[in-house]
């Protein structure tokens, strides 16, 4: 029996258990309890709706939030396509998934972040206004050749069952490069860092004509950045950004808007040292502070940080906007007093 959140196309959302789901039946059944916390089985007509969301078991979710919510490679994400749709609601989902075609009468969805709490979706097409697609890194090395099937799926699976190692050091322990190989990319980037959009290009995650204009766009609002401004155009998702970085840094990326720092952790740095890096700390494990930053590839910035305190410092991935905005949580600015 599957935990499943039923959200339905005019937006109410039943939660309850699935006895069984077939895309091709006109109902599906799903038991809930009743005021009086007695089962009772509802009758839900496909065509009504939206998605199906089956959720992770308690004690998975629990261990996710606690282990997992740093994901350490992105390799997970690297079979089949990538999936960005948009409701007719304006509901936004994204995720991969080994097939899609627009004929289709629904289509699974498997997040990208191991954090969050359902481990697959089911839309239904009907429900659907847009879906954009791209094709995924592995899929594009197979195109290109430059791996086989069976390395691949040889990666993807070594990387579920060992989700702490980064992509580097898988790659380097299955001997598909070599150390040296492995040193000498990492002393390239910090050599010569790129810029963001360089990156996000280089990824295929937006056009040169985006770049170009999300660019315009920044002469005339100086205080934002290149990644908020990309997300406001809707171009790609904050996890995009987190993703095509700790793909070229050969790094970890966090969601911080499912990660709740609390002030006790906060104050293992300084607030202006937060502030002038942009990065706030977000997990200790022993003499380790695991900290976020939205410019993690900033030459010496963890030698810069370590200045402030006595623990080791990890650096993770993290969107900007979401760092300023536990930043200004925890430290909130007071407003300038009026004068008489």
């Amino acid at each position: 029996m599957a935990r499943v959140v039923v959200k339905l196309q005019t937006g109410k959302e039943i939660k309850g258990d699935m006895l069984s789901f077939g895309s091709g039946k006109p109902l599906l059944h799903v038991q809930i309890e009743d005021a009086e916390g007695k089962p009772r089985t509802v009758p839900v007509s496909m065509g009504s709706i939206a998605a199906i969301f089956f959720l992770k078991k308690q004690e998975e979710r629990n261990s996710l939030v606690k282990r997992e919510t740093i994901e350490q490679s992105v390799l997970a994400s690297n079979s089949g396509v990538r999936l960005h749709v948009e409701f007719k609601d304006g509901g936004i989902i994204h995720g991969s998934g080994h097939t899609y075609t627009p004929r289709d009468s629904g289509f699974y969805l498997v997040p990208l972040n191991p954090a969050d709490e359902y481990e697959r979706v089911y839309i239904c097409a009907s429900a659907v206004k847009k879906v954009s697609f791209r094709k995924l890194m592995g899929n594009i090395l197979l195109d290109q050749k430059k791996i086989t099937p069976a390395q691949l799926d040889h990666s993807l699976q070594y990387q579920r069952e060992i989700r702490e190692k980064r992509i580097g050091t898988i790659l380097r322990e299955e001997e598909f490069i070599t150390h040296e190989q492995l040193e000498e990319s990492l002393q390239r980037q910090k050599e010569h860092p790129k810029y963001l959009g360089e990156i996000l290009l280089e990824a295929g995650y937006i056009s040169e004509e985006q770049l170009d204009y999300a660019l315009l766009v920044q002469q005339k609002y100086r205080k934002k950045k290149i990644g908020q401004i990309l997300v406001e155009l809707k171009y790609l998702l904050p996890n995009d950004i987190c993703i095509a970085l700790a793909t070229q840094l050969h790094m970890a990326w966090a969601d911080l808007s499912s990660i709740s720092v609390t002030p006790g952790l906060a104050r293992a740095l300084p607030e202006e040292v937060m502030r002038e890096f942009e990065a706030v700390p977000i997990e200790q494990r022993g003499d380790t502070l695991v900290v976020a930053s939205a410019v993690p590839q900033q030459p010496g910035l963890i030698g810069l940080i370590s200045r402030h305190t006595d623990l080791k410092i990890e650096l993770v991935v993290a969107y900007e906007v979401y760092i300023e905005s536990i930043i200004n949580r925890l430290f909130p600015r007071k407003s300038p007093a009026l004068s008489d």
